[in-house]
């Protein structure tokens, strides 16, 4: 503010900032004393920046990095009713935006099938396939062991893992308590590995992608998961359908063994009622053809049933199409590490942190 003194004229009076606030000036010169202090302290700043650099390149060279082969497929699902609809793809059908109605309670609906698709039965399923690798009947999660590298890193320091093999495919209640162990590790990397996405929320399209350490093993995996992801929805979207034509397949297979004897018992009646006037003969002969014509005309209703159940379940069920399918040589990633780059902040940091310290302590005995 200005004040008036005794020879009328004008002087400024500064005033004092709050102790909560820095004038332009005090921050000057701190940033001068901060210039003085790399001054002095350069040295020692740069020599903890190259130790912490030179750690983490020793670190990069010493940690062997493999490849990851990449490969995706691009497929897409269809079917329907002859109504038009989607039938019992609806639900599956809305998880691309298909359909206009509402969600259902399904896990083919939505991201519910995301997650189905990597769920562990599922998984499980294509690692107990037997698939053909450079022309040798091998199974998928024998291979996984050998290939994946899951060895050299997860079963590392378990001498028992790292000998161990699937004897034969097994359903989950067959599991050992090792194969158990083993599964439960082998599934908790391979759903690092693989994913299912959605490229456009306006498409129907899938993409099933797999990026893992061995080219051969990437291109099999996905293929065969694909492949066990459609046998597994087929047979959960058609159980109730296979169950009603397991049912017809059994009274067409029990019609015809009826009507099978009925025209045995028959034929051997003709044959004795030949050089026979007896009415007891005529009456059993007219109700076995009585009995043969009823069951014909059952077995044809039976077989007739069971054919327009395949028919529509051939119609109904999941087409899925690959769109684009995985052609080799895969695209290899090598994926570089940070450690250098990591060395190297933490160098610099430590040094700061060491020049503030002396600092700070300098500061306190010149105070005191």
């Amino acid at each position: 503010m200005e004040s008036i003194n005794k020879n009328n004229t004008y002087k400024s009076v500064e005033r004092p900032l709050p102790p909560d606030q820095l004038s332009p000036k005090v921050v000057l010169l701190r940033i001068f004393s901060l210039k003085d202090v790399l001054k002095r302290y350069w040295k020692l700043m740069l020599a903890f920046t190259i130790m912490g650099a030179a750690i983490g390149k020793f670190i990069d060279i010493s940690e062997e990095r493999k490849p990851i082969y990449n490969a995706t497929i691009t497929f897409n699902l269809g079917g329907g009713n002859s109504g038009g609809g989607m039938g019992e793809l609806g639900a599956l059908a809305s998880a691309f935006g298909l359909g206009g109605s509402a969600p259902e309670a399904s896990i083919f609906v939505g991201d519910n099938f995301m997650i189905y698709a990597l769920s562990r039965p599922v998984v499980e399923k294509t690692l107990m396939k037997t698939v053909k690798i450079n022309g040798k009947d091998t199974l998928l999660v024998n291979y996984y062991i050998r290939h994946s590298g899951i060895r050299d890193k997860e079963w590392e320091d378990d001498d028992s893992l790292r000998s161990f093999y699937f004897d034969r495919a097994k359903k989950v209640t067959e599991y050992t308590k090792q194969e158990i162990n083993a599964m439960s590790q082998i599934y908790t990397r391979v759903k690092s590995e693989i994913s299912v996405t959605q490229p456009e929320r306006k498409s129907s399209f899938m993409e099933l992608w797999g990026g893992m350490q061995d080219e051969m093993l990437t291109k099999v995996f996905i293929e065969t998961h694909l492949g066990t992801i459609e046998e597994d929805y087929r047979q959960k979207q058609n159980k109730k359908s296979l169950e009603v034509l397991a049912l017809l397949e059994e009274r067409r297979d029990s019609l015809y063994r009826l009507l099978t004897g009925n025209e045995n018992r028959l034929a051997r009646t003709l044959d004795q009622n030949q050089q026979m006037v007896v009415a007891s003969g005529k009456i059993e002969e007219t109700r076995l053809t009585r009995n043969s014509s009823f069951l014909s005309t059952q077995y044809y209703a039976a077989v007739q049933q069971a054919e327009n159940m395949h028919l529509s379940m051939i119609k109904e069920a999941p087409l899925f199409t690959e769109i684009s399918p995985v052609y080799l040589p895969l695209y290899k990633e090598v994926r570089t590490s940070i450690a250098m780059q990591a060395g190297l902040v933490l160098g610099l940091i430590l040094s700061l942190l060491i020049v503030f310290f002396r600092e700070t302590y300098i500061s306190v005995m010149r105070e005191a």
